[in-house]
């Protein structure tokens, strides 16, 4: 069977073996498996160039001739596509053109209709083949060789590459942008690539067993960082590292990244509202120790700009890619000076421009970094900045209107800032400012992230929900989180029972601990919508706390994803934030009905996070799915029972989330090749639609 996730494999299949392969065949399957759910679900071509049937239909609907072809060809491949056949499974007919069809071995999917069996690649059936079959079989029946069949009659699709062009092949080609299409294949490829170098890394496997608070979060969002956006086929792709930069810099790898630094003269520094005093609310303040901070403001007073220049750390790819370049002027005029000081060492989260330090400290750094990551550069706009500073007072303020929405809702403190501006538009933080719509300001500057200071504590256990939908394969054997948190008795319906050895019992402690986490994440995330709000819920953007082996709140960062449904807003009178937004152009962070605000949910929340869970933990643990699905749905019929909702937006919440036929589906490769080579600060992505996840549960109920 494959698997979705990265699986180390040793060339001596021996657990003594230091040096693990990557399984090829598993990571191509996996991006196989994202490509056809994205072809389907995206709707690439019409439907009725796509057929539903069973192996048995589809073998019937042949002549007898091209059928017993079709069987012998079967002979020809591995054992897994005749039982396929045998067994009367689902499978999908695609027309590529006259010559061929795509076969797609299928099973029933909670996310979408339909998924990849994880027990087969996809097919090429060369249809006409059958007529040469026919012509060998009469040659070759003097030489008593009846089974001499063209092994070309079926041929398995081996690699994501091979797939994406026979998609493209099926479209019409005057509607695709030829530079866009280039950039989908290449990030592809680089996916790829990454993917192999990420199934090798030597990950920790018992990240709730450290023993201070800083060392789990780090360990954590390195499992959170080796599949990185689940179901994106191009995630991994990091567009603009070498092979050797993207393990140096990558969260799996566990890597020490020294920053450089710049120091920028204060005429071009752009900071937060809430910077009131550049010498003593800079960068080097908060995140550099006594020593440290000495050190480097000997270097400053050496070079004569302590009182000029602001300190400010670099991604040291950013330092050698793009500021040297970039901000070559700068540099030559003594606006940008490079220092020497090296002192910080900091650890990539699994956003890779978060960068952590291994140390009891609540701050932490967000740098730009330019390079493509989903087909967007990762920069550091100071118009978000400010968009994130109105969304942290949106979260603040909803903390007080809601008991528990203060004690389950935890934010990291995103409101101090520091970026590169040119003087004349220093103070100017309107929406005409022209400096927020150029690339170059957006290329240095940092921003601080501080943790709340109760949750420094060695008691507590920070875990990216991400890392939670994740597995990690050494020798062959895979491993979950939950293994350390659901052994200890969490929430089980026994004492011990996770140590007393029943599959049952493992099982009945891992799903109480599941429902657990979706009571706290689908409750919280409830109540926010209730106020009309819908954080970012990308696992790797909420992080779940565990104090006392209890899921106790969950801790937001990245702010500025935060969307609004203003009337909502208005009725805790909660004042719209007015956004900064290009003139002409209203912000997508407002969103203008509940519907709209409740995809975010649908989509990021539930098809993304919450399904990367379930299915990690269905792999690991042998747990049926639905009855995971079915926690989740009880976990949000509980708390819209609860929850103090305004009628009409309980009514909304459950013909959205619960009774809809359809939810919204967020595309993610067409709008690839419809961006080009627009180096755009965000994702690429469209909406379409998919199947509720809960209606296979209430059909089976």
């Amino acid at each position: 069977m494959h698997t979705l996730f990265p699986v180390q494999t040793s060339a001596q299949n021996s657990p003594l073996d230091v040096n693990p392969e990557p399984d090829i065949e598993a990571i191509q399957w996996s991006l196989i498996s994202h490509l056809v759910e994205c072809f389907l679900l995206e709707q690439w071509v019409e439907e009725r160039y796509i057929q539903v049937t069973t192996t048995a239909e589809y073998l019937a609907n042949h002549q007898t001739t091209q059928a017993q072809n079709v069987r012998q060809s079967l002979e020809m491949l591995s054992e897994q596509y005749r039982d396929f056949f045998d067994q009367n499974n689902p499978l999908m007919v695609i027309r590529i053109d006259q010559e061929r069809q795509l076969l797609l071995l299928i099973e029933p999917a909670y996310a979408s209709p339909w998924r990849l069996s994880k027990s087969c690649l996809p097919v090429i059936h060369n249809v006409n083949a059958s007529l040469n079959n026919n012509l060998n079989d009469s040659l070759d029946s003097n030489l008593n060789n009846s089974h001499h069949v063209d092994s070309a009659l079926l041929e398995p699709v081996s690699s994501a590459q091979q797939l994406l062009d026979i998609f493209l092949s099926m479209m019409d080609s005057a509607s695709l942008s030829d530079i866009g299409v280039l950039k989908l294949k290449e990030s592809l490829e680089v996916s790829f690539i990454a993917q192999q170098q990420s199934a090798v890394a030597n990950i920790t496997t018992t990240v709730c067993q450290n023993p201070h608070w800083y060392q789990t979060l780090i360990a954590a969002e390195q499992w959170a960082s080796l599949m990185d956006r689940p179901f994106h086929p191009l995630a991994k792709g990091k567009l603009g590292f070498t092979a050797t930069e993207y393990k140096r810099y990558m969260a799996e790898f566990n890597q020490p990244i020294t920053l450089a630094w710049v120091a920028i003269a204060k005429s071009h520094v752009m900071v937060a509202e809430h910077v009131q005093d550049t010498t003593t609310q800079n960068p080097a303040k908060y995140l550099l120790d006594t020593t440290q901070q000495q050190k480097l403001m000997r270097e400053l007073d050496d070079k004569g700009i302590a009182d000029t220049h602001i300190a400010m750390p670099v991604h040291p790819w950013q330092m050698t890619h793009v500021i040297d370049e970039m901000y070559a002027d700068d540099l030559a005029n003594g606006t940008v000076v490079a220092l020497t000081f090296d002192a910080l060492i900091t650890y990539a989260s699994s956003s890779m421009r978060s960068m952590l330090i291994d140390a009891d400290t609540p701050n932490s750094i967000k740098l730009p970094i330019g390079v493509y990551a989903l087909n967007s550069k990762r920069y550091l706009p100071a118009l978000k900045l400010i968009n994130g500073e109105k969304n942290q007072a949106i979260l603040m303020q909803a903390r007080t209107l809601d008991p528990e929405l203060s004690a389950q809702l935890r934010l990291w403190d995103e409101r101090l800032w520091w970026g590169y501006m040119l003087p004349s538009h220093l103070h100017d933080k309107s929406a005409i400012n022209p400096y927020f719509y150029q690339e170059k300001p957006t290329h240095l500057g940092a921003m601080l992230r501080q943790l709340p200071a109760d949750l420094c504590d060695d008691t507590i256990q920070l875990l990216p929900m991400a890392s939670l939908g994740m597995l990690v394969y050494k020798q062959g054997v895979s491993h979950h989180i939950f293994d350390g948190i659901a052994q200890e008795g969490i929430h089980s319906t026994s004492q011990n029972s996770f140590q007393e050895g029943s599959p049952k019992n493992k099982k009945l402690a891992v799903i109480a601990c599941f429902k657990s986490l979706c009571d706290m994440f689908l409750g919280t995330m409830l109540r926010c919508l209730r106020l009309g709000f819908a954080p970012e819920m990308h696992g790797q953007n909420i992080v779940i706390v565990l104090k006392d082996n209890r899921f106790t709140s969950l801790l937001l960062r990245d702010h500025d994803s935060v969307r609004i449904y203003p009337p909502w807003l208005a009725r805790h009178k909660i004042a719209d934030p007015e956004y900064l937004s290009p003139p002409g152009f209203k912000n997508h962070l407002y969103r203008e009905t509940p519907k709209a605000l409740i995809f975010y949910l649908q989509s990021l929340g539930l098809l993304v996070n919450l399904r990367a869970i379930i299915e990690s933990l269905v792999e690991h643990y042998h747990i049926n799915e639905e009855t995971l699905w079915h926690e989740a749905m009880t976990s949000i019929e509980e708390s819209l029972v609860t929850i103090d909702f305004d009628d009409d937006q309980r009514q909304i919440l459950r013909d959205g989330l619960l009774n809809s036929s359809h939810y919204p589906h967020k595309t993610l490769l067409l709008p690839v090749i419809t961006r080009g080579a627009d180096p755009h600060g965000s994702m690429p992505a469209g909406e379409s639609k998919t199947i509720n996840p809960f209606k296979r549960v209430k059909k089976s109920r």
